[in-house]
């Protein structure tokens, strides 16, 4: 059980965002399709939270995905 909680930590990441847009243009991040991001306002900005989702949330995406 340790060791599983090992390799989900490293398989985590993070962006923190500026709250001011970028001047020109702007960005995009490519995430894999079985990762899950949550995003939540932090004081200065944004972080958005990156990890590798569970066996449910993968089947429940794939049923959301079915309906459209």
């Amino acid at each position: 059980m340790s060791r599983k909680r090992n390799d989900l930590k490293e398989e985590r990441g993070a962006v923190v965002l500026a709250p001011q847009p970028v001047k020109r243009g702007s960005f995009a991040l490519l995430v894999p399709d079985d990762m899950k991001w949550e995003v939540r306002g932090v004081s200065g900005g944004y972080r958005i939270d990156f990890r590798p989702m569970t066996p449910q949330e993968r089947a429940r995406r794939l049923r959301e995905w079915r309906q459209l």
